[in-house]
C-alpha cells in the first residue's frame, strides 16, 4: 500500500492513544482524510477504538440537508462522521439528493452589476420572480419562476447565468415551465417585495429607466389595435405604478393610470394599469425605455409599434 502522507508513529499514538481524538478529529488537524489516518493506525499496529455510530434520527437529517441545505461533508463535521457516512445514512432514510447545480456553491459568483443593472433585476423582481433566503446558514439567494413563455425563460437565464448555474425543468401537462437558481448572498438587495420603488431608484432617471424596463419586461405590453399603438403595463402594484406613471408625466409622456378592475374574492386586491396611446409619448417612451428593455418579445412588439407609428406619420394621419 502507497501512502501520500509521512505521519511518524509517535505523533498518531500521541492523538490517537494518548489524547484520544477520533480519527476524524486527527485527519482535521493533519489536513487529510480520515481513512487516511485509520490506514497508518493499521501500517504501525496501533491498536483502533470500536467504531461508535451517532445517532441521527431522519427528521434531523432532513431538516439539515433539505431545509438548512447542508452539505454532506459539513453534516459530517457535526456528527464527526465522513461523507460518505452520512451518504449512507440518506440512502437509508430514503432522502434525495440534490442537483448537481444546487450542490456547487464554489460557482456563486459575487454580484458586480451596475446602480442600473441592480435597478432593471429589482423592477424586474418585483413584476415577475419569487425571491427567498436558501437558508439562515448559507445566506444564499433563490429565485424561482414559473412560466408558460420561452421567452421568459430565456431572459431570467440570460440575467443570471453568468452569476450561477439556471435550472429550467421540461414543462408540466399543463405546459408551464419552472426556473430556478440559487445566488450569492450579495443578491439579497432582490429580497424585499417593495410597494414602492426605492428612493435611490426614482430619484435617478437612469436608475428609474432600468428600473421600469425590469418592471416592464415583466409585466408590460405593446401592441397594435385597430391599426393604433398601445402601451400597457398592469399589476396589483398600484404605488409603484403610480410612481412610474409620475415619472411619464415628468418626462412628458402622456400617461393614463387608472383602476381598472376592483378587488373580487380570491384576488389580491385592485389591479391597476398604465395605458399610453398617443404616438408622441410612444415615440418618448422608445428613446427613453428601449435600451433597458431585455425581453425578446416586449422588443420585437416594440419595434413592431414604432413601426405603426413611423407608417401612420408618413401616411399623414397622425404628427410627431
Amino acid at each position: 500500500m502507497i501512502f501520500s502522507y509521512a505521519f511518524p508513529s509517535s505523533l498518531l499514538k500521541k492523538l490517537y492513544t494518548k489524547d484520544k481524538l477520533s480519527t476524524y478529529k486527527i485527519a482535521d488537524i493533519l489536513k487529510c482524510d480520515p481513512k487516511t489516518i485509520r490506514r497508518y493506525l493499521e501500517k504501525y499496529h496501533i491498536k483502533t477504538r470500536s467504531i461508535t455510530k451517532p445517532k441521527i434520527s431522519e427528521a434531523k437529517l432532513r431538516n439539515l440537508y433539505e431545509d438548512e441545505e447542508m452539505s454532506l461533508f459539513e453534516i459530517g463535521k457535526v456528527y464527526k462522521m465522513t461523507s460518505s457516512g452520512i451518504l449512507k445514512r440518506m440512502r437509508k432514510f430514503h432522502i434525495p439528493m440534490r442537483s448537481s447545480w444546487e450542490v456547487n456553491t464554489a460557482e456563486k459568483k459575487v454580484f458586480s452589476g451596475s446602480q442600473g443593472e441592480k435597478a432593471y433585476l429589482i423592477g424586474f423582481r418585483l413584476g415577475d420572480l419569487g425571491v427567498r433566503k436558501s437558508s439562515d446558514k448559507t445566506q444564499m439567494i433563490k429565485i424561482c419562476s414559473n412560466t408558460t413563455k420561452k421567452e421568459q425563460v430565456i431572459l431570467i437565464n440570460n440575467l443570471f447565468k453568468k452569476y450561477a448555474k439556471v435550472w429550467i425543468s421540461k414543462p408540466n401537462n399543463t405546459g408551464v415551465i419552472s426556473v430556478s437558481t440559487i445566488l450569492h448572498p450579495s443578491f439579497s438587495f432582490l429580497l424585499p417585495k417593495s410597494k414602492k420603488v426605492e428612493s435611490w431608484i426614482i430619484s435617478n432617471n437612469i436608475n428609474t429607466a432600468a428600473f421600469a424596463g425590469g418592471y416592464i419586461d415583466a409585466e408590460g405590453s405593446f401592441g397594435i389595435y385597430d391599426n393604433r399603438a398601445k402601451f400597457r403595463l398592469g399589476s396589483y402594484d398600484k404605488e409603484i405604478l403610480k410612481q412610474i406613471h409620475g415619472w411619464f408625466i415628468k418626462n412628458n409622456i402622456k400617461s393614463i393610470f387608472v383602476l381598472e378592475r376592483e378587488k373580487k374574492t380570491g384576488q389580491n386586491d385592485d389591479f391597476w394599469r398604465i395605458t399610453i396611446n398617443e404616438a408622441k409619448s410612444l415615440v418618448k417612451l422608445n428613446k427613453i425605455i428601449f435600451p433597458y428593455l431585455r425581453h425578446i418579445k416586449r422588443k420585437a412588439d416594440f419595434t413592431k409599434v414604432m413601426e405603426n407609428v413611423n407608417m401612420r406619420a408618413q401616411n399623414g394621419t397622425i404628427q410627431l
